[in-house]
């Protein structure tokens, strides 16, 4: 009965889960705390997060280069309206023009609407979420995310109830943001001054979401911050270490029955002249070294960095970039070949189309608003019958040109022909516009009577020479 008994109490860890099993104390132990992401990391450790992440960026070039290209994929977008009238097409794009001038789009004319985009995407990148503030006056003001938070200082509102604020976020029953508690940092950086509440229709908070009850966004370099930290501290390390070895250059060597004497001496024990120390200043240029038999000298060689310490360094690196999704070919061009880098780079495009479209809803919604205000104050007139909802317009992320043109516009004939894509979809891939290109092509044809279509020249077998050359490097690889 008792063995039966003991057979029984170990089913769970016969068919159960491994991960939550610690019996054997093999690992750390496994969480037993279930609680929201607003909890997990609270207000105090946000702050450290964010300042920790801040500095990374700041003093680390990896770090600094990492969130750059991430920019550059994820936050440049050209507009393009999209109605079946012309000439509202053109007044609007002409007007969007004028607002993205920083003059007439950032409240404080520091940046016009690129940059603001991209320094949007570097903030919520870094800090987790990001205040997008919509003025009266039709400009924005960006909010960085630290300012959003629960006050420690300062007057309150009467009947703000600070202990129903999630990270400076009121809510609704339903868990929808109400308003937002703005604050401004005091002279010493340690500590938030409250300043106003703002409707949430005011402010649109752009941030990294992960779970569906997270009211605050998270940085997704969260994940890859200690190992940013770790390679840093250790790149000065071993430039310290290397630095410290060459001041040993030379090492004598000497093959002797007795004691060399008092070495400090001019005279060994005998009265003769002691050999036992050689003087070289390699600071006068090249010198010959008359050694007495026996006696060597040698070069101290380091080794260091040895070759183990770059190609582990190179593995922590690439860790750390996957917390963007950046493959590693990027950061070392030479890390594969064609093939391998083009692999690469159409799963990184997977991985930066989701967080282009979430810049593209936060452009869609400033769009709308700003509209609105176009035609409340009588700047743009809708056509007969038509209404801001009816308006259609895209905003064209910024693509990269084909690497290889004469490949790849030959297979985006050949799929042309096969009818199984279409031009405005081969244009948009490089964030171009296929009616802004036909309009060109058009006028062009039109004034300079330009029609003839330039053919890439092919060699003897009818294969491009590009074509060869892609072979024979994957071949030598």
């Amino acid at each position: 009965m008792a063995t039966t008994r003991a057979w029984v109490n170990r089913l769970p860890t016969i068919f159960g889960y491994d991960a939550v099993d610690d019996t054997q104390k093999r690992r750390k132990s496994a969480r037993v705390h279930v609680m929201s992401e607003d909890n997990q990391l609270k207000q105090a450790d946000r702050k450290r997060l964010v300042a920790t992440t801040r500095d990374v960026r700041r003093n680390y070039e990896i770090a600094a280069w990492m969130i750059r290209k991430h920019l550059d994929y994820v936050s440049t977008f050209n507009f393009q309206a999209r109605t079946s009238s012309d000439a509202f097409n053109r007044r609007l794009e002409s007007l969007m023009t004028w607002w993205s001038r920083k003059q007439n789009f950032d409240v404080a004319m520091r940046h016009n609407r690129q940059r603001f985009i991209r320094l949007a995407e570097a903030c919520r990148t870094v800090d987790g979420d990001v205040g997008v503030l919509k003025l009266s006056s039709g400009r924005v003001q960006g909010v960085e995310g630290d300012r959003i938070r629960t006050p420690t200082l300062g007057k309150l509102p009467d009947g703000l109830d600070t202990e129903k604020l999630i990270h400076g976020v009121q809510l609704s029953p339903a868990g929808a943001a109400r308003a937002y508690c703005l604050c401004d940092r005091n002279a010493w950086g340690d500590g938030f001054v409250f300043k106003r509440m703002i409707p949430a229709r005011h402010l649109t908070l752009h941030g990294y979401y992960d779970r569906f009850d997270q009211v605050r966004g998270v940085s997704p370099l969260a994940a890859a911050l200690n190992r940013l930290r770790d390679t840093y501290e250790n790149f000065d390390y071993a430039l310290a270490k290397a630095k410290v070895t060459q001041l040993f250059a030379l090492a004598f060597y000497r093959e002797a029955t007795e004691s060399m004497g008092d070495v400090t001496s001019a005279t060994d024990g005998s009265g003769d002249e002691d050999k036992s120390e050689y003087e070289v200043q390699f600071g006068r240029g090249p010198a010959v070294l008359d050694l007495d038999p026996g006696d060597r000298a040698e070069f101290l060689e380091s080794r260091h960095p040895s070759s183990e310490f770059k190609t582990f360094s190179d593995a922590m690196i690439a860790v750390a970039l996957k917390a963007l999704d950046i493959p590693f070919s990027f950061f070392a061009e030479n890390f594969t070949n064609y093939s391998g880098s083009r692999q690469a780079l159409l799963l990184y495009e997977q991985s930066a189309a989701n967080k282009q479209q979430d810049n593209r809803e936060l452009l869609d919604a400033l769009t709308a608003w700003r509209i609105g205000l176009w035609v409340l104050d009588g700047v743009l007139e809708l056509p007969a019958g038509w209404t801001i909802e009816e308006l259609q317009w895209e905003w064209i992320a910024k693509g990269i040109p084909w690497i290889q043109p004469h490949q790849e516009v030959k297979a985006d004939v050949e799929a042309l022909k096969a009818r199984i894509t279409s031009r405005q979809r081969i244009l948009k891939r490089q964030g171009l516009d296929f009616w802004e290109v036909a309009d060109e092509l058009d006028a062009e044809e039109e004034r300079l009577g330009l029609s003839e279509q330039a053919v890439p020249a092919e060699n003897e077998s009818g294969d491009s020479q590009s074509e060869d050359d892609e072979s024979r490097e994957d071949n030598e690889q």
